[in-house]
């Protein structure tokens, strides 16, 4: 189905307008996907895990509006497609550390790696071409992500933040969709990832103890930008609701 502008900003309002919405059975989750998926669900969409555009015209994106914290929107998850494994990586990089939930040693590797600078563990990327972006440790290559097809093609989307109320990441947490954006014009990718406006995170852990039992929880990568650079990413950023 193809939504107009005016329907997305008719169905939003209504969104906000039903107040608070409980996470439904079978669907919790900790992340901000939760925010997507129950977006997807108000608009009919059933989870897309090919990233095909949800509305016809318009990719799905929800978020927790966040207070007094600077808020990152995730563009999309993807793998990396020559040189190493992210799991590679990480068994190279990672670094010990206890969980700040049970205080449990854990072997990590959390990084936002960017493209203008080499970050505090020695990461940093570089464009290649207008094709793929790099990532180097100092001066020594590691990997390739290709953002030319698939999850890197950036799309027209609808921005919708949510505030919550309830135990957060709980199957209690409900959500109140209060804020919408249509981001349109999407710029080149590579000059956004270059000044820095665009980043990588990586974000693996495994337990310490039994790392040879465990295989590592990979959450990522992730290709993000903070919300206040949105208009390095996209000609126009216009807040609908």
């Amino acid at each position: 189905m193809e939504w107009t502008k005016d329907e997305v900003i008719k169905k939003m309002e209504e969104l906000r307008d039903k107040g608070f919405i409980s996470v439904p059975e079978g669907m919790f989750r900790k992340d901000d996907g939760i925010v997507g998926q129950i977006l997807e669900r108000e608009f009919g969409v059933a989870e897309n895990n090919l990233h095909l555009a949800d509305l016809g015209t318009y990719e799905l994106k929800g978020m927790r509006k966040k207070k007094n914290k600077a808020s990152t929107l995730t563009l999309f998850h993807q793998t990396s497609t020559a040189g190493l494994t992210p799991n590679q990586i990480f068994d190279r990089f990672s670094y010990e550390k206890p969980s700040q939930r049970d205080g449990s040693l854990k072997r990590k590797l959390f990084t936002t790696i960017y493209g203008n600078k080499v970050n505090s563990l020695g990461f940093i990327l570089r464009g290649n071409g207008d094709a793929s972006i790099d990532l180097y440790y100092r001066d020594e290559y590691l990997a390739t992500w290709d953002l030319t097809s698939g999850n890197g093609k950036i799309k027209q989307v609808l921005l919708a933040l949510a505030e919550t109320r309830g135990t957060a990441n709980s199957k209690n947490e409900e959500f109140h969709f209060v804020e919408a954006y249509i981001l349109s014009s999407p710029k080149n990718i590579y000059d956004a990832i270059e000044s820095g406006a665009v980043v990588m995170d990586l974000c693996i852990d495994q337990p310490a103890s039994d790392f040879r039992k465990r295989a590592p929880h990979d959450r990522g990568p992730h290709i993000r930008i903070p919300l206040r650079k949105l208009t390095s990413l996209f000609e126009n950023v216009e807040k609908i609701m």
